[in-house]
């Protein structure tokens, strides 16, 4: 098993400027529209590499024979979780005061997954050997896409809870006004970044109990033939 980084996407996309002159102003705006989503790409396979090949794969997961006992990798799912927010914003300008004021229109969130499995090439298609890896390598997707779909819940929860503290800001003069972008911007990478660890952490945590020491067994067990 091998696990890649998250991919962390940010982007900044800001709204029309609208000028205003009332005295009470910069308060009464539309709560965001907020959008979390998962997606995944089709499965990749790469069967032609060896089981030397495969060694040479970084490892992010933990040998389950322990450190002192060599192995060849005979397959592997490698892959990643990318976590990319977008969102625009809207503002008001009070040409009076000349200060501005800014509010989160849209936030869009999507959790991606993009896996491709390897079977070394010493165990050619239909050989029980094969098979039995493949498999195995199968419940480690089928682990992203469930860590995937629990967590665009929670992003979704904890990016309402977010915007119910306050989703207006200002008004400030507008000399500040590329400090305030880059303080919301900064708000929301800190959200974003969060619950990236969290969600590398659980993946990892899940991933590694999938690769233990019983399940390796089983996988030998179940070809004790020899390789093929």
């Amino acid at each position: 098993m091998r696990l890649t980084g998250f991919i962390l996407i940010f982007i900044l996309l800001l709204g029309i400027s609208i000028p205003v002159y009332a005295d009470d102003w910069c308060k009464n705006v539309q709560s965001p529209q907020i959008n979390v989503k998962t997606s995944t790409d089709n499965i990749s396979y790469d069967f032609s590499k060896s089981e030397k090949e495969l060694n040479g794969f970084s490892v992010d997961t933990v040998n389950p024979y322990g450190h002192d006992v060599i192995t060849d990798v005979g397959g592997l799912m490698r892959g990643g979780i990318s976590l990319s927010q977008s969102m625009s914003y809207g503002t008001l300008t009070n040409s009076l005061s000349k200060e501005i004021c800014y509010w989160y229109t849209n936030i869009n969130v999507t959790l991606h997954i993009f896996p491709t499995i390897y079977v070394a090439n010493e165990f050619p298609k239909g050989t029980c050997k094969h098979n039995a890896i493949l498999a195995h390598e199968h419940r480690h997707v089928i682990i992203d896409r469930e860590i995937v779909n629990k967590y665009a819940l929670v992003v979704g929860q904890a990016l309402k809870e977010e915007m119910r503290r306050g989703h207006v800001y200002g008004p400030v003069p507008l000399s500040r006004q590329a400090e305030l972008e880059k303080q919301l911007k900064k708000q929301m990478q800190a959200i974003l970044t969060k619950y990236s660890e969290i969600i590398n952490e659980e993946r990892r945590s899940r991933q590694q109990a999938l690769d233990n020491l019983q399940e390796y067994e089983n996988v030998n067990t179940l070809c004790r033939s020899g390789k093929n």
